[in-house]
């Protein structure tokens, strides 16, 4: 069998002449450059409890794909439970008392419902790698319980960051959606004597009102766990009414209208990587999985790759963590132990082989790519998984696109003062940024600033930061 796929590498006007580098990574698994990159996927601070989850729950999803594949070595379960156990410790400053969770611990004036189902069905499923204590997993269960509505969904509680999960009419829905998953995976049945009323109850009401495609996503998957085929079945027809499909590919967006970027590199919106991810899980879940589903699948799983960062992650975080619990489950039921010839070539006489078999399936395997601006063909020959990626980068480091980034107001004022310390003066440089979103969602979601001093200068002690997390490296903030 042989694939190709061609490459083209064009620069934006602005990279300074002679500095562009580029190189191609090879790997024969589709989970490979995540497993690569565990303590990293995504390039951002983590000093909450929702970005923490980010170096937690992917590990569960790739510990237990490796399980199912057969290739969990010693080297790499010691490596992988490491850093479970850092999360693990780390999660639990953002508990509460009352066994919740939120995104900035006691901090905040209560738990958040989202982060709480998200946190516990995590936990849950990390019990066969690491030492869970049942407390901290059964506590946050019954405060689930003691929110949850008597239409059978759940209260929104604490301050939600997830912008997917807010800002509509079916908010109560969506967040029902996801509570229910999240008690199917953790293995916990909907009907529960304990609880008021069966969540499933609450969506089952909801499945022909809905009007938000990221809602029936979510609503779709939790029927799909569990086990209910037809209603599955219904929402999917709809969904797929909605899909984009373009050259091979297919996803979904909230914005399919939306117009087409000019950015050179155009970014793709979280919330469609997510969404994309929930109804690539609701096809490889449900009851009864046919070959046509496994087709529809691959295109899917052709678009989400193509949104990978050079680290195996995604934009943020939680697209993150559903597109590798989908991508883990994914390559699971096609997992194959074949062998493949990878060769890239091009026409100016550029040419590099990559063999890739069972004993270098998750081996990195790169090449730099000498011809920039130029053009490359892919091409597989064999019976493997292959992902191929290229990246390129310059003299200032790796290229960033914020095309996507939410629309910031901002400005600063400066100002001079001398300082008097015994019988010197120093001067002192005063920065006062003022930021506010100026989007057209109801809210932004969490707002990262990153803010690098000039050489010779350091944060003062006695700056006034109004943040809830601080983390300071070097000149950077």
């Amino acid at each position: 069998n042989m694939a190709e796929d061609p490459v083209s590498l064009r620069l934006p006007a602005n990279v300074v002449k002679g500095s562009a580098r580029a190189s191609i990574s090879i790997l024969g698994d589709l989970m490979g450059m995540a497993l690569q990159n565990l303590n990293h996927l995504v390039q951002m601070p983590h000093g909450c409890g929702e970005q923490n989850m980010v170096l937690f729950a992917p590990i569960v999803y790739v510990l237990q794909y490796l399980e199912r594949t057969r290739q969990l070595t010693p080297e790499i379960r010691e490596k992988a439970v490491g850093f479970l156990h850092n999360g693990y410790q780390m999660q639990l400053l953002y508990r509460h008392r009352d066994g919740s969770y939120s995104v900035f611990g006691h901090q905040d004036g209560e738990g958040n419902t989202w982060l709480t189902a998200f946190v516990v069905k995590s936990f849950g499923q990390a019990r066969k790698y690491i030492y869970i204590d049942d407390k901290n997993v059964q506590d946050a269960l019954h405060w689930l319980e003691q929110n949850q509505l008597p239409s059978g969904c759940f209260a929104a509680k604490g301050s939600l960051f997830h912008s997917s999960l807010k800002g509509g009419a079916n908010d109560e829905i969506s967040l029902g959606a996801y509570v229910a998953a999240a008690l199917l995976e953790l293995g916990q049945p909907l009907k529960v004597s304990t609880l008021p009323s069966s969540p499933a109850l609450c969506l089952q009401q909801a499945v022909h009102n809905i009007t938000n495609i990221y809602t029936e996503a979510v609503l779709a998957y939790a029927f799909a766990l569990s086990g209910d085929y037809e209603t599955t079945q219904e929402l999917l027809h709809k969904l797929e009414e909605q899909a984009i499909k373009s050259g091979g590919q297919i996803h979904w967006s909230p914005r399919p209208s939306s117009p087409v970027s000019t950015d050179f590199w155009p970014r793709t919106q979280s919330v469609d990587i997510e969404l994309t991810a929930y109804v690539l899980l609701t096809y490889l879940s449900k009851p009864r999985v046919h070959a046509g589903d496994m087709t529809i699948a691959a295109s899917i799983v052709a678009w989400l790759t193509h949104q990978q960062n050079a680290y195996g992650g995604f934009a943020s975080t939680q697209d993150t963590v559903v597109a590798l619990q989908a991508l883990a489950k994914y390559a699971a039921r096609t997992f194959s132990t074949g062998q493949a010839l990878v060769r890239v070539k091009s026409q100016r006489g550029f040419g590099k082989t990559f063999q890739v078999t069972r004993q270098k399936r998750l081996l990195l395997q790169q090449a730099a790519l000498t011809e920039i601006p130029g053009d490359f063909l892919v091409q597989v020959h064999g019976s493997s998984c292959v992902f191929a990626q290229v990246r390129w980068w310059d003299e200032r480091g790796e290229v960033e696109d914020y095309s996507s980034s939410p629309r910031i107001s901002w400005s600063c004022t400066h100002g001079m003062m001398v300082e008097g310390r015994g019988n010197w003066e120093r001067p002192s440089d005063s920065l006062i940024f003022f930021l506010s979103y100026a989007g057209s969602r109801v809210t932004s979601n969490m707002v990262i600033v990153e803010v690098s001093l000039l050489s010779g200068f350091i944060l003062a002690p006695e700056s006034r930061m109004l943040v809830r997390s601080l983390e300071s490296e070097k000149e950077e903030l």
